[in-house]
């Protein structure tokens, strides 16, 4: 069903992250005094018992806040083979996102088509041809990743229609759909809540929520895109959110919308 699905891919020269050694353990000054001098020393400080636990994000919601799988690259069930997944939006798809992303929807037997314009805003959206033609080939999942363009508006709430107008004409076509925020780099005037509290049925995940910012290492000379560093941690974190909400009970990628907002 996807296999004559053109995706509107970018390819990007890409350079794998240099992997450091982690540093010899400290020696403590007691221990080292004793050595030198030769004396019988006993240590006080307890024996080590393996390596700290790593503290993994948590996905916040309106309903309250549900652990990240604990391995978020693990390949999810297989998904039919008709499936096939539509992801539209700016220029944060494209910034190591959905280059991160396809090779796990394949892995799962997916089909994944990226559709997504630099400085596009939700009113972008609404009366696009091109997504009306792509809903009508019945994706199983759509990603909508907007809302960096509209984070300097003045009265955010002039796009509650548009984001309402959007979800709604996903929804028409019975698909899954998740708008996804991007990772921001400044305080927005209020646009993410804007979109939180009409996106439904669409489920929201909160970027910013999930990893606690993105630190300026993990960002593109620009300062607002996130790099290969932290694209790689944006999508893992969304991979993980996203096998979660997966509804057992229902084939490809239905979800669980475990948010309730609205009516």
């Amino acid at each position: 069903m996807f296999g004559d699905l053109r995706p509107l891919d970018f390819a990007y020269n890409r350079r794998p992250l240099p992997i450091r050694p982690p540093p010899p353990p400290a020696i403590p000054w007691g221990v080292l005094l004793c050595a030198l001098v030769g004396g019988g020393c006993e240590s006080s400080a307890p024996a080590s018992t393996g390596p700290r636990p790593v503290l993994r994000p948590t996905a916040q919601e309106a309903t309250g806040r549900r652990s990240i799988l604990a391995n978020p690259a693990e390949a999810p069930r297989p998904a039919p083979k008709d499936a096939w997944v539509l992801h539209v939006g700016d220029s944060f798809v494209h910034a190591s996102f959905q280059q991160n992303l396809r090779p796990r929807f394949e892995a799962a037997g997916t089909g994944y088509v990226v559709d997504a314009t630099t400085a596009t805003y939700t009113t972008t959206w609404v009366g696009d041809p091109d997504l009306e033609k792509w809903l009508a080939r019945r994706p199983s999942l759509v990603l909508v990743t907007l809302g960096a363009n509209e984070v300097d508006m003045p009265v955010p709430e002039e796009h509650a229609v548009a984001v309402e107008q959007l979800v709604r004409k996903i929804a028409a076509a019975s698909t899954s759909c998740v708008w996804i925020t991007p990772p921001m780099w400044k305080r927005d005037s209020g646009i993410l809540r804007v979109i939180h509290d009409h996106a439904a049925p669409c489920l929201f995940f909160d970027s910013d929520a999930v990893l606690g910012g993105l630190t300026a290492e993990e960002r593109q000379r620009d300062r607002i895109h996130p790099n290969e560093r932290g694209g790689a941690r944006w999508t893992a974190a969304f991979w993980g959110w996203l096998q979660e909400h997966r509804d057992p009970d229902r084939p490809a990628w239905a979800l669980v919308p475990f948010e309730r907002r609205g009516s």
